[in-house]
């Protein structure tokens, strides 16, 4: 199982550089970072929901579930626009590689921060010297390839 969760993160993690390209020529046709992004979202949105709905045979939560849940856990969908919105203003400009690896330090950075002190629920996992020196080398790499 850790094998094919471990895949499917590469997997999203290679969508990523494949989703800021074509949403950047996108753009240069619509001209709007802002409606490019709204359409991108609508689409993923139109997806999710034929999964949800119409795949799995899933229904909306109840205003009793909705009303338990906290103010930051509405916050994925707006810190998932600002990405989507950032990769397609960045990514015409500095290249794919060049925003990618950016975009995986800054993901690196606070990723250590979550697990290290278990914030929003996520279990604590000590930042060690090897877990430091594994992001340094990432961070290194990415200011790399940003050297062109």
């Amino acid at each position: 199982m850790r094998e094919l969760l471990m895949t499917m993160a590469v997997l999203a993690g290679a969508a990523l550089p494949v989703q800021a390209a074509i949403n950047g020529q996108f753009r240069g046709l619509l001209g709007s970072p802002v409606l490019t992004s709204f359409i991108s979202f609508l689409m993923g949105t139109l997806v999710l929901a034929t999964i949800h709905f119409g795949v799995m045979g899933g229904a909306l939560p109840s205003l009793a579930t909705l009303a338990r849940t906290s103010p930051w856990m509405w916050l994925g969908g707006p810190l998932g626009t600002l990405f989507v919105l950032a990769a397609i203003i960045v990514t015409p400009k500095i290249g794919a590689a060049n925003m990618i690896g950016l975009v995986i330090a800054g993901q690196l950075c606070m990723a250590l921060l979550l697990d290290h002190f278990g914030w929003i629920g996520l279990p604590g996992r000590e930042v060690n010297t090897l877990r430091l020196i594994g992001a340094g080398l990432l961070v290194v790499g990415a200011l790399l390839i940003t050297r062109n």
